[in-house]
């Protein structure tokens, strides 16, 4: 046990949330229910057009060759009143449309399941104004070009979309799918209430109705990929509203497949995915007394490319039962990469996170690493692997590992419409499972670099370019994403290092990420460049001390390497060591510790800047800090869940003598919360991709309790609560609820799952109570399922010996667990 251990809050209110906005009505929705008649028959005119070029392209296809489709089934693009993409229970279902994949400014690639007929309706209704018809005005326009114009720019990656006229009939495409089916059944009853039995009946044969409509969609896409002799090279995944594989498929029937069939979102060609090469440089050799980890201590999956096991510095530390490959056609579990491996490199960050030369005599190992391998001796992932099938059975395979360190990165950044099938695969098996993956931001390559200096692009600008940014499937929601800093500043008169001590590595991609997202989430050593006074870079004398392979020769211990996969084991390290602590929490708890015991380094802390929080997230994080507190430093937590529409009030008692309106003591206030949410593909903003989401408010500086209570709930114990609050004094947060408010301008913290603010404060501010409100959104899950969180609160006075912790836990009435 700390010293000084978090303390858990003693308590909180739970109502229903006061929610505050909405808007008015949209202009061009009012001026289209004035112009009923116009609007109607402007929309009729391009459903007349698009039926008529559905019809004769119909009529053409056994004559092209192409692969039967469902005549009445027909693709449309249209747009709507962007507002109605916020609400919950939004869909088209009414006008008989699927939507596809949701698209910018209100835009909706979408498929009519009945020709239009539906839609036709209503708008005949709308024109005449019967009752029910009335959302026609938030139809805003229906697109009648041509679908091999506009569909390729709303499906296709970017690199495809860029060679897509150059794509040849009898050529064979290696490519990933992804296939709407957004078919959601309501939540499963309770038998035990009345009608609970007869609605429990009804909601089974609507399980059964939807698993057979999703084989028929499944079942229909195999029998049009087999129509052009395409292969599968991967099983289905599906998520709730998608599902995915990599196929091959000859470029007809990839034309067809992208602009003709009706339910396809994505398509991508399939990316290189791998480790970082490394460089070689030298160092000592080591000689100390190795100790096994603790017997229950976690077992963390190195997801790489194996790990020599009977190392002297790791075999303690493997469990070779569970050691496993994933290789096609290759049982061997060691790490067969030139140059020292990588996965062994990645085992040895998380258990030597400081390198080996600090220690004396013996070490313990702090957890056991499983060895999970599925990168072949090129370090690279075999083509035919899909990545999101395997992280998968990866996971089902190994339950008993809770978190998973994936130094592993596709050679491209990530795509910033749709979230990735690998990075939502990740998502999914985050919140369904309870586990946390730690990812890598992803490198820039040694070439690149070069290239950039050698054509007078400047360290650290190049680093902002699109190419430098955090590469799939660092954008995934719910993983820890690191990237990596410089661990020392270099110059002789030959050489300097790229950046200073606590700068941005020259190599490490950054953000933000897709949607907004504040990504990486933090940053650790992972070892610097250096550029020579003629522009040349290199990593010898600034690279960082790993454990390495010796099946290739070499030492057992080099300081040899750099990157991001470096970087990314000592956080995981932290993460092991917090599972030891608080095994039995949600894994959000770690998210949020970790993420509240980092801090931006040098100025960037008391004043961050955009650029500051892409290249850094939320800093470099502390073990003292995530871990336990001081004298001064006092930090509280408490895990929950909460449904949709639900407020949960924290709060904290600040002691009389830290209030003192004599002192002037410089008090941090860091507050973070982290959630994890169920998840869906075919959408592109954070708020339509989770189905519920969170954030945070505090109470101003004069506040009351019960003004700020009033403030965020509306009703608590069934009682209707009226705010009357006109306190002064909202808490100048550094980043805010809002990318105009804060600070740091253009980013906004709630578009993250992870979220984090803080503020310094004069004592003589505090009020005698802070509160902290958790509150629940409707997305677009309206079973309104509890979503798990975790929230964090550090009180810290800054520059002054004064002793806070006992005095802060008394006043709150917390005792210390033994």
């Amino acid at each position: 046990m700390p010293q000084f251990p978090h303390l858990k809050f003693a308590g909180n209110l739970v109502g229903k949330a006061r929610f505050y906005g909405g808007g008015s009505e949209s202009a061009k929705t009012k001026h289209n229910k004035i112009e009923r008649k116009k609007h109607s028959e402007s929309l009729f005119e391009n459903t007349s057009k698009l039926n008529q070029d559905w019809d004769n392209h119909i009529a053409e296809r056994e004559a092209l060759n192409l692969a039967p489709l469902n005549e009445d089934i027909e693709p449309i693009f249209l747009q709507i009143n962007p507002s109605l993409l916020s609400q919950a229970a939004f869909n088209l279902e009414s006008f008989g449309i699927e939507i596809i994949s949701e698209e910018d400014d209100g835009f909706i690639v979408g498929a009519s399941l009945d020709k239009l007929r539906s839609l036709e309706e209503k708008i005949k209704g709308f024109a005449e104004k019967e009752w029910g018809t009335g959302k026609i005005a938030d139809l805003w326009k229906i697109i009648d070009g041509n679908r091999s114009e506009w569909k390729p720019q709303h499906v296709l990656s970017p690199a495809l979309l860029e060679k897509w006229k150059t794509i040849e009939d009898t050529q064979v495409y290696k490519v990933e799918v992804a296939i709407a089916f957004d078919k959601p059944i309501g939540k499963e009853p309770d038998r035990s209430k009345r009608g609970g039995e007869r609605r429990l009946e009804k909601y089974r044969q609507q399980q059964i109705e939807r698993e057979e409509l999703l084989m028929q969609r499944q079942t229909n896409f195999e029998e049009f990929v087999n129509f052009y002799k395409g292969e599968f090279k991967s099983g289905f995944i599906g998520l709730e509203d998608s599902f995915g594989c990599q196929i091959s498929i000859n470029g007809k029937g990839l034309k067809d497949l992208v602009v003709n069939y009706p339910y396809v979102f994505e398509v991508n060609e399939v990316d290189e995915i791998g480790g970082t090469d490394d460089i070689e440089s030298d160092t000592a050799d080591f000689q100390f007394e190795v100790i096994p980890p603790e017997e229950n201590s976690t077992e963390v999956g190195i997801i790489d490319s194996g790990i020599m096991e009977n190392h002297k510095f790791l075999e303690k530390a493997i469990k070779p039962e569970n050691s496993k490959s994933y290789v096609i056609h290759d049982t061997s579990t060691a790490d067969l990469v030139s140059h020292g491996g990588h996965g062994t490199k990645v085992a040895g960050a998380v258990l030597y996170p400081q390198g080996l030369s600090v220690i004396k005599d013996t070490y313990q190992l702090p957890c056991f690493v499983r060895n999970i391998r599925i990168l072949n001796k090129y370090n690279k992932l075999e083509e035919s692997q899909y990545p999101a099938e395997l992280m998968q059975k990866i996971v089902e395979e190994n339950l008993d590992c809770r978190i998973f360190n994936l130094s592993i990165n596709s050679n491209a950044p990530f795509r910033k419409k749709h979230m990735s099938s690998w990075a939502a695969m990740l998502d999914k098996l985050i919140h369904e499972k309870d586990i946390l993956f730690i990812v890598s931001t992803g490198n820039v390559s040694f070439q690149d670099i070069r290239r950039y200096i050698q054509t007078g692009k400047t360290y650290p600008d190049y680093l902002s370019f699109p190419y430098c940014k955090i590469a799939n499937p660092a954008q995934s929601s719910y993983s820890l994403v690191v990237g990596s800093v410089n661990d020392i500043s270099f110059e002789d008169d030959y050489w300097q290092s790229l950046g200073n001590k606590d700068d941005i590595a020259a190599y490490s991609k950054t953000g933000t990420g897709i949607w907004g997202h504040i990504k990486p989430d933090v940053v650790e050593y992972g070892g610097g460049m250096k550029a020579s006074k003629s522009k040349l870079p290199n990593v010898k004398e600034i690279g960082i001390e790993l454990v390495r392979s010796t099946l290739d020769g070499g030492r057992a211990v080099n300081k040899e390497s750099v990157g991001t996969s470096y970087a990314t084991p000592k956080v995981t390290h932290i993460a092991a060591i917090l599972q030891n602590l608080y095994g039995d929490e949600n894994i959000n708890l770690i998210r949020a510790l970790i993420v509240q015991g980092a801090r931006l380094p040098g100025n960037h802390f008391l004043n961050p800047t955009k650029e500051a929080i892409e290249q850094f997230g939320y800093g470099i994080p502390s073990l003292e800090r995530v871990t336990k507190n001081t004298e001064r430093r006092v930090t509280f937590y408490n895990t929950n869940k909460i449904i949709a529409e639900e407020g949960q009030i924290y709060t904290l008692k600040i002691p009389e003598e830290l209030r003192n309106p004599g002192e002037e003591y410089d008090i941090l206030i860091e507050v973070t919360l982290a959630y994890t949410a169920k998840n869906r593909r075919t959408r592109q903003r954070t708020k339509s991709y989770l189905s519920t989401w969170l954030d945070w408010e505090s109470s101003k500086l004069e506040e009351t309790q019960e003004d700020f209570k009033n403030r965020m709930l509306r009703e608590l114990d069934g009682k209707e609560l009226e705010n009357n609050s006109d306190s002064d004094g909202v808490i100048q947060w550094k980043i805010r609820e809002r990318s105009d408010w804060g600070e740091v301008k253009d980013i906004n913290r709630n578009n993250s799952s992870v979220q984090k603010d803080w503020v310094i404060l004069k004592s003589y501010q505090l009020s005698r109570e802070i509160g902290f409100a958790v509150k629940g959104h409707k997305g677009w899950d309206l079973n309104k399922d509890p979503i798990p969180y975790a929230l964090t609160v550090s009180i810290e006075v800054l520059g002054e010996d004064i002793p806070i912790y006992e005095s802060i836990r008394i006043e709150n009435e917390i005792e210390i667990e033994v």
